[in-house]
């Protein structure tokens, strides 16, 4: 019961003493008034559930787990055993009941039990623990060892302190076994068949429980004796071939001949049969048989004795000549023939093949012999060639035959080549030759069957023969065989890049011998971009535009490449801008401005140059060049001369380098204003002429009196006629499609004479003189200078100055024409 009191702050939660696990708790709570109780609240408490007790460990040896058993704790809904091993691997299992099983453990380690109980809110605060010892780990470098002499094995492994004893087992092929049992880390079986062969595992032991077997050794006992052994003499060649039945183990044999007085010969062979050479003629040979598989050697086998023919024959002599299938045998006489009986010459080859010829004389030729071959010659009386009329054995080698199957390989790296044939084996040494199409002729010599040329010229053909030779003679030569050398490097080459769709074309020199070509273009990174071709050219494609690159060639034959061209620097520099447009502004001071604009090269940090070349008033000895300087803008502006032709280009570059000029734009500028404007007539009726401007399509007269511009006169012709007009306020000018020419003011004047009477009346002509020539120059906007020719009989000169009213006109200047830019005018 927990009493609060009204007076102070609420309480602090109710603590019990520690509750025992696994039980079930209902707790009832009251609040206390001071003279009343309330209702009773009840709540129903599941305390944690208890540790498992009576924990229970079965090792599985062979499998290397365990079973755990426990006791049921109360409240517990489940268990969670844990294995933590002494070096740190961990394994577990979870169950509802009460048991399970860890598995994966590891060999020859101890594990730390424990088992946890839980419910669906709590796990046991205390586990029950045991300690598990693991199955022992297999023994460990095994290794055995055969005793040939004692028909033995003796099998070591490295030492465990915690095995009892070891177990070993020697099973053969056929399932047949020896074993034996012993705590220290070696152990020695006897008494082993001879030509068996061994898998030989080790187990270690302790308390029952085996580990798994070690890795197998395989090992083979002593070969079997050979049984069966006999053989046969060869008269000819003075041998003797032996044969046996193969014995058990065995893997080579050696047949032993000992003869009396220190004479012995040997022959050895993988199979059953073998000729042991060079026996000395009456002397008397003992044969055995040795058997060996390559680490023990078997028992000799029995004995047999073969004497052979006693030598009467002395003197013989054999020749050979070099390039002949002829030997020449001679022999000194030995013993008396009969009158029916003469000598056989007899020859036995390394093939085994014979020749014979008979005579009767000291002296015979052997027809038919072979290159390559090496041949046993002996002297006998012609009734019997194993008689005690013999001679011993003569030997003779005879020229080696011209290689055979000459093989090359091409040695890219040396550039180079690697020449093999099949050896002969009367050679004792090969001279190869190279023979290239210039004349070179190269050589190496060799002991062996191959040879091996390095340094040659490149794109060269190559004869390859090869001759075999020893003391006595050099053969003829192989086969002629024709390589190529690597090919030599491209040349010639040249790079085009195209910047419109950022590539580049790679071109070069056929070079002999190639039967391909690789273009490489790298980049300053090292990065590379590559293109291939049977011809003279290829296309690299995806270039960096505004990135640098070495552009080389490499050559193929198929086999080997050669090495790069020189490097050839190029860029992907940016394309010609396009869409470029000219206009022009209003002429100032005889000059117009040219604005030029274009569209931007998609590239990165691109400049543009605009360059302008022209012709002044059409004169081909007038030429002008403009240029910009290197802007990032996409427009510039440029002053040129009035009356010009002009040919405007752009470019554009980065640090790739530069484009080629855009298309050009063509055109003039304004013309310049016409010169030699002359009024001529009277103030009532004039023509106003002028000189003809360069490039003006038509001309402008204006009338400025008014303080405004009023076209008067607009003609495509060299003049124009006037009615009640003041020259004194004319202006000419000159135009054309890129606009109107500033105005001419300097007017020449050629005005009528007249004269007028004293009463303001009509003007009269006067005779009798002939009309000055009057010139009137604009000085200022309020001065007139007036010039005139004299005239002969004249007595005085009268200059009259009228000013003219004009006539109701529009205030301004004619609308402009909206083909053409004209310039602002400044006011008079």
């Amino acid at each position: 019961m927990v009493k609060v009191s009204p007076a102070t702050a609420p309480p602090l939660p109710a603590r019990y003493p520690p509750l025992h696990c696994g039980q079930q708790y209902n707790l009832t709570v009251t609040a206390l008034g001071g003279s009343c109780n309330s209702s009773h609240s009840h709540v129903t408490v599941q305390s944690g559930p208890c540790a498992p007790g009576n924990l229970h460990t079965n090792l599985q040896c062979i499998t290397n787990s365990t079973s755990l058993m426990w006791d049921k704790s109360p409240g517990a809904l489940q268990y969670l055993a844990t294995g933590r091993s002494a070096s740190g691997h961990v394994t577990s299992c979870n169950s509802s009941d009460t048991y399970c099983d860890l598995t994966g453990l590891q060999c020859g380690q101890v594990y730390n039990v424990s088992v946890h109980s839980a419910d669906t809110v709590c796990r046991s605060i205390q586990t029950v623990r045991s300690d598990l010892q693991t199955a022992l780990c297999p023994p460990q470098n095994v290794d055995a060892q055969v005793l040939c002499a004692s028909g033995s094995m003796l099998v070591t492994w490295d030492p465990d302190t915690d095995a009892q004893f070891f177990l070993l087992d020697a099973v053969t092929e056929a399932g047949s076994s020896h074993s034996c049992n012993t705590t220290a880390n070696q152990c020695s079986i006897s008494n082993l068949t001879c030509g068996e062969s061994f898998s030989v595992q080790v187990t270690a032991v302790r308390g029952g429980c085996h580990s798994l077997p070690s890795q197998a050794v395989n090992v083979s006992s002593a070969p079997c004796m050979p049984t069966g052994v006999n053989g046969s003499q060869n008269c000819v060649a003075n041998s003797a071939w032996v044969s046996w039945v193969p014995a058990l183990g065995a893997d080579s044999y050696t047949v032993t001949a000992d003869g009396a007085g220190g004479y012995n010969s040997s022959c050895s062979t993988s199979g059953s049969t073998c000729e042991v050479p060079d026996l000395a003629c009456g002397v008397r040979y003992t044969f055995y048989v040795t058997a060996s598989n390559g680490h023990c050697e078997g028992p000799r086998s029995v004995t047999f004795s073969i004497e052979t023919a006693p030598c009467n024959l002395s003197s013989i002599m054999a020749y050979t000549q070099c390039h002949s299938s002829s030997i020449q045998v001679l022999w000194g006489p030995g013993g008396k023939l009969s009158t029916n009986h003469g000598y056989i010459v007899m020859a036995e080859a390394s093939d085994h093949s014979v020749l014979t010829c008979n005579s009767s004389a000291t002296s015979c030729d052997l027809e038919g012999a072979r290159c390559d071959l090496q041949y046993s010659v002996i002297v006998a009386v012609s009734s019997d060639t194993c008689s005690s009329l013999r001679s011993p054995p003569y030997r003779v080698t005879m020229e080696p035959c011209p290689p055979q199957d000459v093989v090359i390989k091409s040695s890219c790296e040396s550039r180079g080549v690697h020449v093999s044939w099949i050896p002969s084996p009367v050679a004792e040494a090969y001279v190869m030759t190279a023979v290239g199409g210039n004349g070179d002729v190269l050589s190496c010599n060799s002991s062996t069957n191959n040879c091996s040329l390095s340094g040659l010229r490149c794109s060269q053909q190559y004869n390859i023969s090869v001759f075999a030779s020893n003391q006595n003679c050099s053969s003829t030569a192989s086969q002629n065989v024709t390589f190529n050398t690597v090919p030599c490097k491209p040349d010639g080459v040249s790079v085009s890049v195209q910047c419109a769709n950022q590539s580049a074309q790679l071109s070069w020199r056929v070079r002999a011998g190639a039967e391909g070509y690789w273009g490489s273009a790298q980049a300053e990174d090292g990065s590379r971009l590559y293109c291939e071709s049977t011809g003279t050219s290829c296309t690299i494609e995806g270039l960096e535009c505004g990135a640098q690159y070495n552009f080389t060639v490499q050559a193929s034959d198929g086999t080997c490449n050669s090495s790069f061209s020189e490097p050839l620097p190029a860029g992907a520099a940016p394309c010609p801008p396009e869409n470029m447009r000219v206009t022009t502004l209003p002429m100032q001071n005889q000059a117009q401005y040219l604005r030029a604009s274009w569209t931007n090269v998609t590239c990165p940090n691109v400049q543009y140059l605009l360059e302008v070349t022209g012709c002044i008033l059409g004169d081909s000895q007038s030429q002008f060049e403009l240029a910009s300087y290197w802007t990032d803008t996409s427009f510039f502006e440029l002053l040129l001369p009035c009356g010009s032709s002009y040919n405007a280009t752009v470019k554009s570059s980065n640090s790739a380098g530069e484009s080629a000029p855009s298309v050009a734009v063509n055109g003039t500028t304004a013309p310049c204003p016409p010169q030699q404007v002359t009024f001529t007539g009277s103030i009532s009726s004039a023509t106003i002429s002028w000189n003809a401007s360069v490039y003006a399509t038509d001309y402008t007269v204006y009338d400025i009196s008014s303080g405004v511009w009023t076209q008067v006169c607009s003609t495509v012709q060299l003049s124009c006629s006037l009615t009640n007009i003041s020259y004194s306020n004319l202006e000419v000018t000159a135009s054309n499609a890129a606009g109107e020419s500033e105005p001419t003011r300097a007017i020449s004047v050629h005005l009528s004479r007249r004269r007028r009477d004293l009463s303001g009346g009509e003007i009269s002509s006067v005779t009798g003189l002939a009309q000055p020539e009057v010139q009137v120059t604009v000085k200022t906007p309020n001065t007139l200078l007036v010039d005139w020719s004299p005239v002969e009989g004249a007595t005085y000169y009268s200059l009259v100055v009228q000013e003219q009213r004009p006539r109701p006109r529009h205030a301004g200047r004619p609308a402009p024409d909206t083909n053409r830019v004209r310039p602002e005018r400044r006011r008079h």
